[in-house]
């Protein structure tokens, strides 16, 4: 259910690190324009994190009222360059992550260590005490999937690895020159994103408290900037033709995967220095129907295709791009299926979310994974390649 609230975290993660490595779009429009940069600050914190885990499906009701607990060391680089101001006027910090959960039913869920990136976005400057939003994306190693003959309980995952994603917000105080501490409330989230099912993923809300260690202080200021691309330029506009291939599970309990295929063609225009609206629309085919047609129905034919038109926002960080667009499907003949041997069952919904990050890779081409999900379920992970052009 949370995959839709939580996988715009992969936004600032999976490509912020490359994004500001490297000269920004908006520093190369002014390649003679030397921009002076900072040293960032590294820091080093320790977190304990407790949680209570959310029953979002029948097929799940096991878990209500367990209390996962964990322990993580997290390493951050406290972002300090005219880059970043440009980007977004803020100073965010970028690092990784390790962790070990205990999640409270362990004959049932067993433990999970994970490992990936995460982002701390701040209110205003960096100072003494600081409102703050913090993600984090990653891998996830899950010790007792579903297993219909020796594990049938666990309904909730069905694949050792795992994608791990979290979304909060809480406050940063800083107790010495170099101690800092930060309580958080998070939202949680482990699941295979629909590769395989049973996949009810593992939601909890969590409560956290963190020490973190400032190896190297540094002072944080605003930045005068002599050219600012966003001021002084055209506001950004852009069509994208899009491709997108990706793998979704047949429903449970059939067995295997299929292929999911899609073209996509959207227009962006920005309204703001990070973010642009985003219009678009999309024809994909569906070879779940396909497939259940082959096995059930194998005299009959079926439309896999459906059409649908999307409305939403891009946040735009240098060469990364991440997407949030909500979809209405205007043509989608195959939702319902009966058949013998095969209960009753309605499908998709008529909306949907997509979620989609990608990078520029080189010219006009985009490269990135985009998610698709419904009001409370994966539909499928993909690959996207784009074509822009103005």
């Amino acid at each position: 259910m949370f995959n839709k609230y939580l996988f715009c975290i992969l936004i600032i993660n999976l490509f912020l690190i490359n994004t500001y490595s490297q000269v920004s779009d908006s520093s190369s429009n002014n390649p003679s324009e030397n921009l002076e940069c900072c040293n960032s600050s590294d820091i080093i914190g320790l977190t304990y994190i407790t949680g209570y885990m959310i029953p979002h499906a029948k097929e799940v009701l096991n878990v209500r009222g367990t209390n996962p607990r964990g322990i993580e060391l997290s390493y951050y680089s406290h972002l300090n360059n005219d880059e970043v101001w440009l980007d977004c006027e803020c100073y965010p910090r970028i690092g990784g992550f390790i962790s070990f959960y205990d999640f409270d039913i362990t004959d049932i869920l067993g433990y999970g260590l994970s490992g990936g990136i995460n982002f701390t976005y701040f209110f205003g400057l960096p100072s003494d005490y600081n409102f703050h939003l913090k993600g984090k994306a990653g891998f996830a190693y899950l010790t007792k999937p579903f297993n219909k003959d020796t594990h049938p309980q666990n309904m909730s995952y069905s694949t050792h690895f795992n994608y791990i994603l979290s979304a909060g917000a809480g406050i940063t105080i800083k107790l010495l020159n170099q101690l800092e501490l930060q309580i958080e409330g998070s939202m949680n989230h482990q699941s295979n994103a629909a590769l395989l099912e049973p996949n009810g993923g593992i939601n909890y809300w969590a409560a956290s408290s963190s020490l973190n260690y400032i190896l190297e202080p540094v002072t944080f200021s605003p930045r005068d900037v002599k050219f600012d691309p966003y001021l002084s330029q055209p506001k950004k506009t852009r069509w994208d033709l899009s491709f997108s291939w990706g793998i979704s599970s047949m429903p449970y309990p059939e067995p295997g995967q299929v292929p999911m295929y899609g073209i996509t063609i959207n227009r962006s225009i920005q309204v703001y220095r990070i973010m642009a609206l985003l219009f678009g629309a999309e024809l994909e085919r569906n070879a779940r129907a396909v497939e259940l047609f082959r096995r059930y129905r194998p005299d009959e034919k079926v439309n896999p295709y459906r059409f649908s038109l999307l409305g939403g926002v891009e946040f735009l960080m240098g060469k990364t791009l991440f997407s949030v667009q909500f979809g209405g499907y205007l043509f989608i003949p195959f939702r319902h299926f009966v058949a013998d041997g095969f209960p009753p069952r309605t499908f998709e919904d008529r909306t949907y979310q997509r979620w989609g990050l990608v990078h520029n890779i080189f010219d006009n081409v985009y490269a990135g994974i985009n998610f698709k999900s419904y009001r409370n379920s994966a539909d499928h992970l993909s690959l996207r390649f784009t074509y822009s052009f103005r």
